[in-house]
């Protein structure tokens, strides 16, 4: 069974991520991305609009994903990170190591150009 809802809009896949991401979810949704990576899209989108929830398994898989996506061509990105989540994201620094945008539409539009 899917973790994420997914739609495409041209090349590109956009996965609507689930509401908390804790180690159990980290280790299925690290699987279903790569999937999604292996497709070889111009670029894939991590739709966080309904995450507000993150554990360190959940960074480390977007580790991972970024990390085989840049070796693939495919770019990679999230938008819409909630308080929360924005917030362990910039504590961790990873808001440095991946491309973030504030809505869909940003993030589509910089994915196309």
């Amino acid at each position: 069974m899917a973790l994420c809802t997914v739609r495409e809009n041209g090349r590109i896949i956009i996965v609507a991520l689930p509401e908390h991401i804790d180690h159990v979810e980290a280790m299925a949704l690290e699987k279903e991305l790569r999937e999604y990576v292996a497709r070889e899209p111009k670029a894939l989108l991590c739709d966080m609009t309904g995450s507000k929830y993150i554990s360190s398994s959940g960074l480390r898989a977007f580790l991972a994903i970024g990390k085989m996506a840049k070796a693939s061509g495919v770019r990679f990105g999230l938008f819409g990170l909630t308080k929360f989540v924005d917030r362990i994201f910039l504590m961790s620094g990873f808001c440095n190591l991946f491309l973030i945008y504030d809505s869909e539409e940003a993030a589509v539009r910089a994915m196309t150009e």
